[in-house]
């Protein structure tokens, strides 16, 4: 039950922080930025919590599943991406959808190394 807890408001405040950076950006290149980052933050997260004993699986999913699987999201990615093509604007819809990917997998990677260097 306190796994729920964590994950319920860790995802509140992801999301928060999600609407927030949207807020301020005030373009779908917030959504790009976010899952971006976020995917840099989960590489660490995840890479940081697997070198340490004695992290409870209650704080992995406040942080992981919560607050930055509520800080990212594919669902207003593919929204963002679908509104791109009804709007005329593929080269930017493809360039938005592919960029996000594979800078989304390289930020992953290059927040795992970052800790490992540093652990």
């Amino acid at each position: 039950m306190i796994n729920m807890l964590g994950v319920f408001v860790g995802g509140g405040i992801g999301a928060l922080l999600r609407y927030v950076v949207c807020l301020i950006v005030k373009t779908h290149w917030a959504v790009f930025g976010v899952n971006i980052l976020g995917a840099f933050f989960i590489g660490a997260a995840v890479e940081y919590f697997a070198s340490k004993q004695g992290v409870s699986p209650e704080m992995r999913g406040f942080v992981i599943t919560g607050m930055l699987g509520g800080f990212t999201t594919f669902s207003t990615y593919m929204l963002d991406f679908g509104t791109l093509i009804n709007n005329q604007k593929s080269a930017e819809a493809f360039l938005y959808l592919f960029g996000s990917l594979f800078l989304g997998v390289a930020f992953l990677f290059f927040g795992m190394r970052l800790v490992r260097a540093f652990l």
